[in-house]
């Protein structure tokens, strides 16, 4: 009998063991479960956060981006005021659960500050945009193409300050807009005294071909971004005044207006006394040796929608030594710009549908932005760094970001 009753206890003790280890692992289960909901209650609000200042931080940018564009607009429809930059109170960001306030501090001289404040939840973002004028040729580029860029043997591309003839050391640029191969093409015994720029996405060592390795004394950049060329409109000048032509022409302020062409004789001389403004519908042409002066104190502003050829030996004299007194609008479709050799140029080119080129022995201080660029044996470009300071008069003048902060 003792057996039997040995035997019986036994499998009642080995029934207690089995229900506390059950006891055990529901316990451990509930305790590995809880933990879980906890990690999951963690990562649901780190992720809530994250979206929350990822949206805060789309609210802030949406903000001065905003703002800038409006400014931007309103400077090309000519309704721009000193100081009048937009400002928002809890503006909501449309599609996502957040809003920006923008403020705005500094002046139009010394440049704005844009602070945006975006909200989003409990996440608060804040950026802060340094905002000042800029014009097209403000950019330290010698020279801008859309598309090739060459030049020839002993060309040479340099800087200068025609405000400050004491500074030296002017780095500028050369650049296309182009990530083509072979977009600029610089032969032996070319020399530029700065920086090569490439279309946004270029391979240097495809799209810049470089014959001798120090030719280039800075380096070579990609843009990140492909910069804007705005369009530019002629002035909305009436009825016609005829053509302007002849071998000694003189205008003034009051000859401002549309003509259809400029043909000055060989030997011929326009001269321009005065703050004079033309748009020229067809082609402009100086005949070998002419000259297009524009004597000390006055300025022109050329607008064209021809093409523009200085033969032999003509000149554009700048008498003031300022290339931003002289400025050369191309406003075609499809243009040509030529200086042929010994042509000195003294002014700033904007034509960003035409083909330039300038021949032998050319000197062209300035600034030159076109759609393509070439320049033959022993031509000179020259850089104005006096050419960065912008007002609000000047053509195709915009707001850009100078510096981006976030706090």
């Amino acid at each position: 009998m003792n057996p039997i009753r040995f035997k019986i206890k036994k499998v009642k003790q080995n029934k207690g063991s089995i229900l506390a280890l059950m006891v055990l692992l529901i316990l451990l289960l509930s305790l590995s479960s809880m933990a879980l909901i906890g990690v999951a209650r963690e990562a649901r609000i780190r992720t809530a956060k994250s979206v929350s200042g990822i949206s805060a931080r789309f609210a802030a940018d949406a903000g001065v981006e905003r703002a800038i564009y409006l400014m931007n607009k309103d400077l090309e429809a000519g309704t721009w005021s000193v100081d009048d930059i937009p400002t928002y109170t809890s503006e909501s960001l449309t599609a996502c659960n957040a809003e920006y306030t923008v403020t705005f501090d500094g002046s139009l001289a010394s440049g704005y500050q844009i602070t945006s404040v975006g909200k989003s939840g409990w996440s608060t973002k804040t950026v802060c945009a340094t905002v000042k004028l800029n014009n097209p040729f403000a950019n330290d580029y010698a020279i801008l193409t859309k598309g090739n860029l060459g030049m020839k043997s002993k060309s040479t591309v340099s800087g200068y300050n025609s405000g400050d003839p004491d500074e030296t050391n002017v780095l500028v640029a050369i650049g296309t807009l182009s990530n083509q191969n072979s977009s600029v093409d610089l032969k032996s015994g070319v020399t530029v005294e700065g920086d090569v720029y490439i279309g946004p996405g270029g391979d240097p060592d495809e799209v810049v071909l470089i014959k001798d390795d120090d030719s280039v004394e800075g380096e070579i950049f990609v843009m990140p971004k492909t910069l804007n060329l705005p369009i530019i409109t002629p002035p909305n000048f009436t009825a016609f005044q005829g053509k302007i032509s002849g071998k000694n022409v003189t205008l003034t302020t009051s000859d401002s207006g549309k003509y259809t062409e400029i043909d000055i004789s060989n030997k011929g001389k326009l001269e321009i006394n005065g703050d004079l403004i033309l748009y020229i519908t067809g082609d402009v042409t100086l005949d070998n040796e002419a000259e297009l002066k524009v004597k000390k104190g006055s300025t022109l502003k050329l607008y064209f929608d021809g093409d523009f050829e200085a033969k032999n030996s003509s000149n554009i004299n700048n008498e003031s030594k300022v290339p931003f007194k002289v400025q050369l609008y191309g406003t075609g479709s499809s243009q040509k710009i030529e200086m042929k050799n010994s042509s000195d140029i003294q002014g700033v080119v904007y034509a960003p549908n035409a083909d330039m080129t300038i021949y032998n022995k050319v000197d062209a201080y300035g600034a030159f932005i076109v759609d393509t660029f070439e320049m033959k044996n022993s031509g000179d470009v020259y850089y104005d760094k006096a050419l960065k300071e912008t007002s609000l008069d000047d053509e195709a003048v915009y707001f850009t970001i100078t510096r981006w902060e976030e706090f």
